[in-house]
């Protein structure tokens, strides 16, 4: 089992409950949809997974470690694991396509010569090896989808999880990055994907 929660619920200072009493195991190597209307929790949940929220009560188990008795200097670690993709991209748009895959290992002090062949092996995966000195800018949304999914996957995590990463994108786009996704799964990384996208469900059957 790759991830577990226990009756997790989460309570913001301001009274809202995102989650309540939800618990779930997913397995190792799985491809899963996190579904529901925008307000359900999905992102509260994907935030919980990464250490960027606690929960309120419960447990959350990623690799059998309890995210709740993590110390804080475990948490990068932990990070390195999980490779998260984001609706709106978030990338840099003053550095090539080269470089905003690289930065993580830049941050961490992987040596330049091992950067090089592991960012451009990465981008070629998600076929974009001919844009690696282009600029975000230069790229259509779909394109630029696929830098956030080699950025997230250039760590090697176990685990990626895609917050609506095609909520911007046109149902061809969609369609395609889904597809990126459960390739990155057959490869042997657990895949969550949170969408309220029931068209992409009902094409690309999952356990929801």
């Amino acid at each position: 089992i790759m991830i577990e929660l226990y009756r997790v619920t989460k309570r913001y200072a301001n009274g809202v409950s995102a989650l309540s009493d939800v618990t779930c195991t997913i397995d190792d190597g799985e491809f899963v949809y996190l579904s529901g209307p925008s307000g359900a929790g999905k992102t509260t949940l994907v935030r919980l997974l990464i250490c960027m929220e606690q929960v309120s009560e419960g447990q959350v188990l990623v690799k059998s470690r309890n995210l709740r008795m993590l110390r804080k200097k475990s948490i990068p670690f932990l990070r390195r694991n999980i490779g998260v993709v984001f609706q709106n991209f978030r990338l840099l748009h003053n550095r090539t396509v080269f470089d905003n895959v690289a930065i993580g290992l830049e941050i961490r002090g992987i040596p330049a010569a091992e950067i090089r062949p592991r960012v451009m092996q990465t981008l070629e995966m998600v076929s974009l090896g001919e844009y690696a000195a282009a600029f975000p800018q230069m790229l259509s949304g779909g394109e630029q989808q696929r830098v956030a999914i080699a950025r997230a996957l250039v760590n090697e995590p176990a685990i990626l999880v895609a917050d609506e990463p095609t909520g911007n994108l046109d149902s061809k786009l969609s369609e395609e990055i889904l597809q990126l996704l459960i390739e990155v799964q057959r490869r042997g990384t657990t895949v969550i994907v949170a969408t309220h996208d029931e068209r992409l469900m009902e094409k690309f059957p999952g356990r929801i």
